[in-house]
């Protein structure tokens, strides 16, 4: 990403966007018990497959693995799709969804497990399945042991316990928080935020005049005297102040603060001119351009290649909040001492 340290970026991010995150885990928090509840009842049976012999192994730890490979061969799943009626099409996903075996470490016995929305099917299933996993390893005879239905499968009495409502409320909060972020760091990489005054000068080939923090009313004035002290260094006879819509309202506060600040004998300062007085515009000025801090890194590069020229031009980011501020016809030295810049971080 540009614009930053990468953990800045997603922390601004996550401070940005954090509707988003909680807009998803609500929604799939809410979504998940009810696709839970919403969904047909399943029964499972189990019929167990066992050896009729001694193993040929000097411990068990082969016979998980032996026993996977067999029972997904292909054989088990051609018996169960040729059991349907008609005859399950081979699209159909047979294992694990129609049965599925089920292994322990330390225990030769197999676990056939059948699946179904009723419970004789679930267990016609399971008892087909163990019968046809028998058959193939019972081909390994001689290498490994004889093996054999131990226990057929009955119809279950009940269904699949589903999950509890609490369960899956915290299941989909869950689900929600990683999706939400997953969102987050999508957007975050695709934009590309501006967060930081050297970045800011990448994007636009300007001088960066750091960075303005407006806070809220009363909280006085930090920073500002930075912005005019590398005013007056340019030595610009008449400054543009240019930039996008979303800071117009800082934008004319800033110019407010300048003017009062850099006084009558000060370059004349013209507040979001137009397209001609800016090609038109004489060496001695200077254009700045101003811009809401976390500006995507191509629309900050859309915005100089709208107003900068690549000579006596610079670039300002701003933080601030539009509803928390308002100009006055005539500031007073109280006005200015509350024009809610807090900070200039210079680039």
């Amino acid at each position: 990403m540009k614009g930053g340290d990468a953990t800045g970026i997603f922390g601004w991010g996550l401070r940005r966007y954090a509707w988003l995150i909680v807009l998803f885990m609500a929604g799939i928090g809410v979504l998940t018990p009810w696709l839970v509840n919403r969904g047909q009842a399943q029964y499972e049976a189990q019929a167990q497959v066992g050896p009729t012999a001694p193993l040929t192994f000097n411990n068990l730890d082969p016979l998980p693995k032996l026993g996977d490979s067999v029972f997904t061969n292909g054989a088990v799943a051609a018996t169960i799709r040729a059991s349907a009626s008609p005859p399950m099409p081979g699209t159909v996903s047979v294992i694990p969804q129609r049965v599925e075996l089920v292994t322990a470490q330390d225990d030769p016995v197999f676990v056939v497990v059948g699946h179904a929305a009723a419970p004789r099917a679930a267990a016609r299933y399971a008892n087909l399945a163990a019968a046809a996993f028998t058959a193939e390893l019972n081909k390994y005879s001689q290498s490994v042991s004889s093996f054999a239905v131990q226990k057929l499968a009955v119809p279950p009495a009940a269904p699949t316990p589903k999950m509890g409502s609490g369960l899956a409320i915290g299941v989909g909060v869950l689900a929600g928080l990683l999706v939400g972020v997953g969102v987050v760091v999508l957007l975050l990489t695709v934009r590309r935020p501006v967060l930081s005054p050297k970045t800011a000068r990448e994007a636009t080939g300007a001088d960066s005049f750091g960075r303005l923090v407006l806070a809220r009313s009363g909280e006085g004035v930090r920073g500002l005297p930075h912005v005019v002290r590398s005013l007056r260094d340019s030595r610009a006879e008449a400054l543009l102040v240019v930039g996008p819509r979303q800071v117009r309202e800082e934008r004319r506060t800033l110019v407010a603060g300048l003017r009062k600040m850099l006084g009558p004998d000060g370059p004349s300062i013209i507040d979001q001119p137009g397209p001609a007085q800016i090609v038109a515009k004489p060496d001695s000025s200077l254009v700045l351009l101003v811009v809401p801090e976390g500006m995507g890194y191509s629309s900050l590069r859309r915005q100089a290649e709208l107003y900068l020229d690549g000579r006596n031009c610079g670039v300002l980011l701003i933080r601030g909040h539009s509803s928390a501020f308002r100009l006055r016809r005539q500031p007073d030295q109280g006005a200015l001492a509350n024009l809610l810049v807090r900070r200039v971080r210079r680039g």
